[in-house]
């Protein structure tokens, strides 16, 4: 009769433990993502120490949960069409959707490609409550694609997890996005998700249309590019360096070298003086040099836009459109270096901090 008890009672006793564990693993995933707040007097920032203190608030175990969350919620792959790219649409969807403080705005941009696929550009925006016409726009793709590494053939099936490609881009937006979200901004920031961004640049041709339609009312400083941002090797490097990252712009005889210069020359600046652990080297580019066409596009439309990346000559990660693109390989240290860098140089902007 025991006997019987306690093979009734064991496996109730292990669902109760259990429910308990996963009970306190959500409150404990809760708390980490939500662990700072900003006191009213911290939500308007005034100098460059209030800026450091609000870029600081993020802690780095919450960056790195950000990009391991997202990433897992497309796999196998984030292949436009597939069900791991369903499954980040909707990880994206709702993360976004819960950043609703004031004048923070959620909203979507289906559009149909060349080639048939459908796509969603997600788009976050905070209304600046001083000089809401002044805009600049941050965008990530958040599609992935898998090449062969001999023949650069793509391979419709298989694992692409896009830590890197771009993970990090996408991670390193929405943790901006719950800063922006808690903080009383003077000018209006607007992040955009590229959807099928890996085929052409079509998330960002889509929205670039947009963009140029809606500037008789904006003032739009310029678009900046995030891709690739968590790769960073000395040993790999051909400088033997960490650190050291680039930020493109349109070749010097394209038509808008010089607005787009300026803005590039603004990000570096404003980023430097907070964060000087790291590096963004200005560099000129041209179509093809391992990223999709997303700067063209806006520059073909007479927008300044830049993409900021890794260094993609001297220290391009291997793993680049390949199966092995997981967190596990990629730099963290020089990812929250990145991260405070590209935050601080928005706030800087946006709160016209200068020194």
């Amino acid at each position: 009769m025991n006997k019987k008890i306690l093979m009734i009672t064991r496996p109730t006793t292990s669902i109760a433990c259990a429910s308990k564990f996963f009970a306190l693993s959500s409150i404990m995933f809760s708390f980490s993502l939500h662990a700072f707040e900003f006191q009213e007097y911290e939500k308007k920032i005034k100098n460059g120490y209030s800026l450091r203190t609000a870029v600081d608030k993020m802690p780095k175990a919450d960056l790195e949960t950000t990009l391991r969350d997202f990433v897992a919620s497309g796999r196998p792959g984030r292949l436009a069409g597939s069900p791991g790219h369903a499954k980040a649409r909707e990880y994206l969807q709702k993360k976004l959707q819960s950043y609703t403080n004031k004048g923070a705005a959620f909203s979507k941009q289906a559009f149909t490609t060349a080639d048939k696929k459908e796509g969603i550009n997600f788009i976050w925006e905070k209304k600046g409550a001083v000089k809401p016409e002044e805009v600049m726009i941050l965008g990530a793709n958040y599609d992935t694609l898998l090449k062969d590494p001999k023949t650069h053939q793509v391979i419709l099936k298989g694992e692409m997890p896009g830590a890197d490609n771009n993970g990090s881009g996408v991670a390193l937006l929405l943790s901006m996005i719950e800063i922006l979200n808690k903080l009383d901004i003077p000018k209006t920031v607007r992040i955009v998700f590229y959807d099928c961004e890996e085929f052409g640049g079509a998330g960002s041709l889509e929205f670039a249309k947009k963009t140029k339609a809606e500037m008789g009312k904006d003032k739009i400083t310029g678009v900046v590019n995030l891709s690739m941002l968590a790769h960073d090797s000395k040993i790999g490097d051909k400088d033997h360096k960490l650190n050291n990252m680039n930020i493109y712009l349109q070749p010097r005889d394209v038509p808008g070298h010089e607005a787009t210069g300026i803005l590039a020359q603004m990000m570096v600046e404003n980023g430097k003086r907070n964060y000087s652990s790291v590096e963004f080297s200005p560099k000129e580019t041209f179509s093809g040099d391992y990223f999709p066409n997303t700067s063209e596009h806006y520059w073909a439309l007479g927008i300044p836009a830049v993409t900021m990346t890794q260094n993609r000559e001297g220290d391009l990660n291997p793993r680049y459109m390949t199966s092995n693109d997981f967190v596990e390989t990629l730099n963290l240290s020089t990812y929250t270096n990145v991260f405070k860098y590209v935050t601080s140089a928005v706030l800087a902007w946006d709160y016209d901090i200068v020194k």
